[in-house]
């Protein structure tokens, strides 16, 4: 019987969306079900590696995380990039949900000599987080990509798509619907990253270039809103004065350089949206000062998560676990695509 080698590049530890699609893979490959069918129908069985590259985090931090959320999972070998047999990636499946940031073992890992039978990048090429932000990642990439029998890119907006409905997250186990509500809540706050104004832009659709697709904080926001306020709409409540003024003090100490950026985009609109989403936080009694007006580095997103403060428990009791997520299920959607590719 064929063992077909099945290899995911991730980066757990940041976001949760690495952590549900180990957590799939490992539901799917742990399944009698599953087995059987591959067996019947391909005359395989998989085995799966993941590597768990560097980056922010060491790969080892990375690897201490994803545990600390997933456990040890059944039918996963999970693994730091020096650790790794290279020998695997000949004829391998290959998925990238993470930067190829692998240090010393790029060369060795990634190679003419060991040609996979399909990779596959989750992410529209030279956009998305998973192609990488250095050079390194970027090449290791492209080179990958160039090297396998078959390739493909999945386009970011076909990953988005897909949200966390409510019967999604009352399956996740413990700890990790607790982070998946912790993502969420941070969103909800406007706050992806450091210091608060380095993700002030995402409040504004217009401003994040995503006018069709609004920009993640801002239609998280609108979906909780008007579910905790049914049959009021976000773009038609009347704005206080307070959140025009947030608005003001947001606009004229981090916005206005964005504006320059997107050059066409009107002012008003932008700062409209923004208005909006902040009197959503106002009404929804979420707003904090704290957290949104910080320009503190070591008010880090961890900080934020580990205080779970009385109004995030509040909100993964009594709106998630009813609401599910607003926010894409990225990389759990890409893993899903991918099996598509693999099986054929």
């Amino acid at each position: 019987m064929e063992t077909h080698n099945i290899v995911i590049f991730t980066d757990p530890g940041e976001e949760v969306d690495d952590e549900l699609a180990l957590w799939g893979a490992d539901r799917l490959f742990s399944s009698l079900a599953h087995k059987l069918r591959s067996l019947l129908c391909h005359g395989r069985k998989y085995q799966v590696h993941v590597v768990v590259v560097e980056g922010k985090l060491s790969a080892q931090d990375r690897m201490d995380r994803c545990k600390s959320v997933l456990g040890d999972p059944r039918s996963l070998r999970i693994t730091t990039p020096d650790d790794f047999d290279a020998q695997l990636m000949i004829d391998a499946s290959v998925l990238i949900i993470g930067p190829l940031e692998l240090g010393a073992a790029s060369e060795r890992i990634i190679s003419e000599d060991l040609v996979p039978g399909l990779v596959v990048l989750a992410g529209t090429m030279r956009c998305s987080v998973n192609w990488g932000q250095t050079e390194e990642a970027q090449r290791n990439c492209e080179r990958l990509l160039s090297i396998a029998r078959q390739s493909y890119v999945i386009q970011s907006h076909r990953l988005s798509k897909e949200k966390m409905s409510p019967e999604f997250v009352r399956k996740l186990p413990k700890k990790l619907g607790i982070r998946v509500a912790a993502l969420t809540w941070r969103f909800l706050l406007g706050r992806a990253s450091g210091p608060a104004q380095f993700v002030a832009h995402l409040f504004s659709p217009t401003l994040a270039g995503l006018k069709d697709r609004p920009a993640s904080n801002y239609v998280a926001v609108q979906a909780v809103f008007e579910f905790v306020h049914p049959g009021k709409k976000l773009q038609e409540i009347e704005i206080s004065d307070k959140a025009w003024q947030l608005t003001k003090h947001y606009y004229e100490n981090h916005l206005e350089d964005f504006t320059q950026y997107v050059l066409k985009a009107s002012k008003e609109e932008i700062k409209k949206e923004y208005a909006q989403g902040m009197e959503a936080l106002i009404r929804l009694g979420w707003y904090t000062d704290k957290v949104l007006l910080s320009n503190d580095p070591s008010l880090s997103d961890e900080v934020l998560l580990g205080d779970r403060p009385a109004e995030f428990m509040k909100f993964k009791d009594k709106v998630f676990t009813e609401l599910g997520s607003p926010l894409p299920c990225y990389d759990y959607t890409a893993f899903g695509e991918f099996m598509k590719y693999v099986v054929g």
